[in-house]
């Protein structure tokens, strides 16, 4: 009971734990039920306190500032309904409480937007690639981990790319890191133009790139590869950086017993590409790799 009721405080307080139409829908629900029950209890048992629950939970999960504006509002218009109601205050006694009731709900309502920009704003940086606003290594993994998860339990297949420029060092060193964190950011815009909604692009270290694509069959990533690598080489020479791309692929149709083992195989593929002249594909064998990691493990 202890851990159930935890998880749930954990996920109120965790902005995007909580469904934000729930969140809006909660919060403006609870501000009307409130007020007629604060009506009935009078002065004696005031419940203007618990109007905090309600403005915490909508301003810590909804996105849109003037809809936590009107929950706001709202809450400090039938506050004031109540007070005027309450016969037995006097009029200075009502302006004192009614001066606590805008500070107090003001109060909640920032520092919880505070917290959720906060929140929202280290959770982006352990996740997002600052410099070509990809996904990062940790995301690409958790994504693989899901995936091989996916197919143990529905089958299927999907495939990976891995993608490494060609010369970056050189350009690096004769053109400075500044030419070669655009010639990063240019790759970044090339997989992000030719890519699916549901593929994973991130930037995993230094130049190379990972593109995680479900349900995609051996030859239509073959295809999209080529098409990386073409569009890759052409965009680096009119961008007049002089470098091109190799990139290594592989599609797991059978589940492997280490996620590891997928990007081992890609990067394999890689060098394969680089070995073979550069600014290639290689299709890197899945079963054979697999089946000898098997053995070696088993």
């Amino acid at each position: 009971m202890k851990k159930t009721f935890c998880t749930v405080l954990k996920h109120l307080a965790s902005p995007g734990s909580v469904s934000e139409k729930f969140a809006i829908i909660s919060s403006y629900l609870v501000i009307l039920m409130l007020f007629p029950l604060d009506v009935i209890t009078g002065p004696q048992v005031s419940l203007h306190v618990l109007y905090v629950f309600p403005l915490t939970l909508i301003a810590l999960h909804c996105s849109k500032n003037n809809i936590v504006l009107g929950a706001t509002l709202l809450a400090v218009a039938v506050q004031l309904i109540t007070l005027t109601r309450y016969i037995e205050l006097n009029q200075y006694t009502r302006i004192y409480l009614f001066l606590m009731i805008v500070l107090s709900n003001a109060t909640v309502v920032l520092v919880a937007r505070f917290a959720r920009n906060n929140t929202l704003e280290a959770s982006r940086l352990a996740t997002i690639d600052p410099l070509t606003k990809l996904f990062n290594r940790r995301v690409l993994e958790i994504a693989l981990e899901n995936e091989v998860v996916r197919q143990r339990r529905y089958g299927g297949y999907f495939s990976i790319a891995l993608i490494d420029l060609d010369g970056f060092k050189k350009l690096n060193d004769s053109m400075g890191h500044h030419v070669g964190d655009k010639a990063l950011m240019l790759l970044a815009e090339v997989l992000k133009e030719l890519t699916r909604e549901s593929d994973t692009i991130s930037r995993i270290g230094g130049d190379e790139f990972v593109v995680l694509m479900p349900n995609t069959l051996e030859s239509d990533c073959e295809i999209l590869c080529q098409l990386f690598c073409k569009k890759i080489g052409t965009s680096m020479e009119e961008a007049m950086y002089g470098i091109t791309a190799s990139i290594g692929y592989t599609t797991i149709e059978t589940p492997p017993s280490k996620v590891k083992d997928v990007l081992t195989i890609a990067d394999k593929a890689m060098y394969r590409a680089k070995t073979n002249g550069k600014g290639q594909v290689a299709r890197g064998d899945a079963a054979a790799l697999l089946a000898e990691s098997e053995i070696l493990t088993g």
